[in-house]
């Protein structure tokens, strides 16, 4: 029998971090968010960004933060750390650390209706407040020039751990986003997800589409990151667009929950249905073709196989 081992989880405790947010549970949460954004795909421009703040003694406003922005739930934040509180407690945490201006906080500039907000740590304002009581921030070689940073130069096992750990919990570097819906920033979105495609501007409205009409018929908020994989999927396939919306709608419609609470929760069992369509009417075709060509009438084949 094969041994699988289990990566175990490790959480942190600082001494410069606690006395720098007062509590210990703060501390804990600040070093997971630094760890996690030097390793996003864009830190190298992260750092020159934050090194940029640093040397021109720039204030909260000053510059536009593009780089170094994460998604993080409270939900998987608590479950990574392993903090025996409640996950509302975990979210008072982060709050408190965005109050205290340790961590900035951002909903999706791109799509109003995701709800799943934005986190980037200020190593400026970190770096300056250590240094207030008494201390230094480690990597403060990394802002002052003092050493050269590449983010190809990073060690291998941590990305490919870090890379592993994304797609299992679904918490996802964001390399850049600005506040135009355009090519390059859906592409950067698909490719934080492990979805190596680029997205023409055509997938993009398909992309929209179907997340508005997912979330009117799925009564849902927002679209949760396995959503987010399920849609690029469908999208990707580049079938067209109101065909897909109809067999969205379709879906929805011959779906027969069993009990009061039974729903749809994921867009991965629409997927599901709108590939069994797709190959359907692919199939279709192909006999269609097939009798065309042959003068032979196989129809029937179609209808023995999907009735």
């Amino acid at each position: 029998m094969i041994e699988i081992k289990k990566k175990l989880k490790r959480a942190v405790i600082k001494e410069e971090y606690v006395k720098l947010t007062g509590r210990t549970e703060e501390a804990i949460i600040l070093n997971q968010f630094i760890y996690w954004s030097e390793r996003t795909k864009d830190v190298s421009k992260y750092l020159l960004e934050e090194k940029t703040r640093l040397e021109n003694g720039s204030k909260e406003g000053d510059v536009s933060l593009k780089y170094g922005w994460i998604y993080k739930k409270a939900e998987e934040l608590k479950e990574e750390v392993m903090l025996s509180v409640s996950v509302n407690t975990v979210r008072k945490h982060i709050n408190q650390l965005v109050k205290k201006g340790y961590l900035n906080k951002r909903s999706n500039p791109i799509y109003r209706w995701d709800k799943t907000f934005q986190y980037r740590v200020n190593l400026v304002k970190v770096t300056s407040d250590l240094k207030k009581i008494g201390y230094r921030f480690e990597d403060e070689n990394l802002l002052t020039g003092s050493a050269d940073f590449d983010a190809r130069e990073t060690n291998t096992e941590q990305l490919n751990n870090y890379n592993e750990f994304s797609k299992r919990t679904g918490i996802t570097a964001i390399p850049e986003i600005t506040t135009d819906t355009n090519t390059n920033n859906l592409s950067e979105i698909s490719s934080s997800l492990s979805i190596d495609d680029d997205m023409k501007s055509n997938d993009s409205k398909q992309f929209n589409k179907i997340c508005e009409l997912y979330l009117k018929l799925s009564g849902k908020s927002k679209i949760s990151s396995n959503d987010y994989k399920a849609i690029l999927e469908v999208v990707k396939e580049q079938w067209n667009t109101n065909l897909v919306l109809k067999w969205i709608e379709d879906c929805f419609r011959q779906f027969k929950p069993q009990h009061k609470n039974d729903q749809i929760r994921s867009f991965r069992y629409v997927t599901n249905y709108i590939f069994d369509q797709a190959h359907k009417n692919y199939f279709f075709q192909e006999v269609v073709n097939n009798e065309q060509n042959t003068g032979d009438y196989v129809e029937d084949e179609y209808f023995e196989r999907y009735g």
